[in-house]
């Protein structure tokens, strides 16, 4: 396995008899505890906290239990101290290795990465928290071909994004990263929150037959099982029993399922996110940071592949980022961002909705998180975003990232101006095509609002806005595409 490393501490636990003596030992030194009573679990349960220890292993760790005469240990070998991960969301997280592109090349080249271990829930839902787990799909292993998967049912394990987030931060930082994948296909935000978070968007426990409704236009029978629904069934049963673990930071690739009724997501989301953090914090001890890095994947397209259909994916990309349309921000801090609306596959065999572009997705969370997890500041982790604005009768200019961005224009497209006969707000957009670039953060739109109020400026508002890395915004280093908003002109 790996644990969490310096300067984090890891914890241990595990049952025994109540009232046993335990001894954890580890680098020659002797952790102690005793099995106590709890009311969440039938056995007595024991926790020991290690020093911290920096990226190093392989080590041992011995436990033993003296209980009533009886002695009895248990070796936990091939031990690494690194970074651990959690992944977790719907379908496109749960998404295997086998499915990507080049997948069985993928699976073999897994060898190369020993020091990258892996570790898949099974996916199960509870009306009550869970202490445990009751099941794995593989418990902590060395990468192979047979641990992520080859063999498996599709969309059970092991996540094709969480491998590749993971295997591209091994690539750079060079010490062991863990990665623990916890999803389900078809399953909205609400069931992956706590009674907690949902509370603080007015929301009630509320229950769900399985499959209930369709309602994203797709055939869950054809290529995965549609998750449960219903409130905290799968922070119950798939989140809680890890929260006594310490780790770095989690990635969340989720959304879809929410798409039907997206107004509240820009609640649920970040409630969701701050509820994480609060129960690591709590169930670690502490030892798990307060406010840890969140990661997430904005959602790429539906099975509707009609580019000129709004929908309801654009509101729910806006919600993902607490309609900022970037992170950080002040209400999702320590949070970073991979865009994939430029990553649509739809010929995909898994339908439109599942695009099998999941390298690029872990290698731009990748690059997100060393801009903002760790603190690399020679990195781009983001695509150039608005901050100012200068409107004239028939020209906006756009100013990036405060003057600060190299943009790359691949077209002129995407740009919509919010245009009305007064200042009310109204519902009227029209194209803006970008006629010049008068240096390497500025942009000049043609519009057509000669005879009204230009109000807003919207970009890629489409639930299909372009095809594979032909969106009309990108960074020059890095390639990493401008992500979606909806901004006043101010």
């Amino acid at each position: 396995m790996v644990l969490q490393m310096a300067p984090e501490q890891a914890n241990i636990w595990g049952y025994a008899n109540k009232g046993a003596q335990i001894e954890v030992t580890l680098k020659g030194k002797v952790f102690s505890a005793v099995a106590t009573s709890t009311s969440f679990s039938a056995d007595a349960v024991w926790k020991v906290t290690l020093d911290p220890v920096p990226p190093s292993g392989p080590f041992t760790i011995t436990i033993s239990s003296l209980s009533n005469g009886i002695h009895e240990v248990i070796e936990l070998n091939d031990v690494l101290f690194g970074d651990v991960w959690v992944c977790s969301g719907q379908s496109n997280m749960a998404f295997e290795v086998k499915q990507a592109f080049n997948g069985t090349e993928e699976l073999l080249k897994s060898y190369e990465y020993p020091n990258v271990r892996v570790f898949a829930v099974q996916q199960v839902e509870s009306s009550i928290p869970f202490y445990d787990l009751k099941a794995v799909y593989q418990p902590w292993s060395q990468p192979t071909p047979e641990t992520l998967g080859k063999d498996t049912a599709t969309f059970t394990y092991f996540s094709a994004v969480c491998w590749f987030f993971g295997r591209d931060l091994y690539d750079h930082l060079k010490y062991p990263i863990g990665l623990i994948s916890t999803n389900w296909g078809g399953t909205p935000v609400e069931a992956w929150s706590s009674p907690d978070a949902l509370a603080k968007c007015k929301m009630t426990i509320k229950k769900y037959a399985w499959n209930e409704v369709n309602k994203e236009g797709y055939d869950f029978t054809k290529h995965e099982v549609g998750g449960p629904s219903g409130h905290s069934v799968l922070w119950n049963a798939m989140i809680n029993p890890l929260i006594n673990m310490t780790i770095k930071g989690a990635i969340w690739y989720q959304g879809e399922a929410n798409t039907p009724s997206p107004n509240s997501y820009n609640c649920t989301f970040p409630a969701m996110i701050d509820d994480w953090r609060e129960k690591w914090y709590e169930g670690t001890g502490g030892l798990t940071d307060k406010t840890f890095p969140f990661g997430f994947v904005q959602l790429c397209t539906s099975n509707s592949v009609k580019p000129g259909l709004i929908g309801n994916y654009p509101i729910l990309r806006w919600h993902q980022t607490a309609d900022f349309g970037y992170v950080p921000n002040s209400r999702m801090e320590n949070v970073f961002m991979a865009v994939s609306i430029d990553l649509p596959d739809p010929a995909s065999i898994y339908d439109p909705i599942h695009p099998r572009y999941k390298q690029e997705v872990g290698y731009r969370l990748s690059l997100s998180a060393r801009e903002v997890v760790y603190q690399e500041s020679y990195v781009t982790g983001s695509g150039p975003f608005p901050t100012k604005f200068a409107l004239t009768n028939d020209t906006l200019t756009i100013a990036y990232d405060n003057g600060k961005a190299n943009v790359a224009v691949v077209n002129n497209d995407g740009f919509e101006i919010n245009c009305c006969p007064t200042a009310a707000l109204c519902d009227v957009w029209y194209p803006s095509l970008i006629v010049s670039q008068k240096s390497a953060s500025l942009i000049t739109l043609k519009h057509n609002c000669t005879t009204g109020v230009a109000n807003q400026l919207r970009y890629l508002w489409r639930e299909y806005p372009c095809t594979y890395k032909n969106c009309s915004i990108y960074s020059v280093d890095n390639k990493l595409p401008g992500a979606p908003f909806i901004l006043p002109l101010k």
